[in-house]
């Protein structure tokens, strides 16, 4: 029942946006696994450090955070899933600029 793709409609360019995102967000779990608290912490939101005007990157960084292994999992496989054709339908552009937004509304 995992979805691997969406079968309603095929992309008709490479995803280029959703595959460098992918990467990314491994990249950086990898990097994580391999850190300590401190150095994690320094790239996660502290809304405390975000009130006192320090750490304005966070919202950016921490969106490639993970809280595990289950946590990037699903989230990769629901992003290969389906951001391959709301890539396709905004444009690469658009849709890294929403990605990137949603993050932040996340945050927020």
């Amino acid at each position: 029942m995992i979805p691997l793709r969406d079968a309603s409609r095929t992309p008709l360019r490479f995803p280029v946006v959703t595959v460098s995102l992918i990467v990314v967000n491994v990249l950086a779990f990898a990097w994580e696994v391999g850190s300590d608290e401190a150095a994690i912490v320094r790239w996660a939101v502290v809304p405390a450090e975000l009130l006192r005007g320090h750490g304005w990157i966070t919202p950016f960084t921490a969106m490639f955070l993970h809280g595990g292994g289950m946590h990037i999992i699903s989230n990769m496989v629901f992003l290969a899933a389906f951001a391959p054709m709301v890539e396709d339908a905004m444009g690469r552009g658009r849709f890294l600029v929403f990605y990137l937004l949603g993050g932040l509304a996340a945050t927020a």
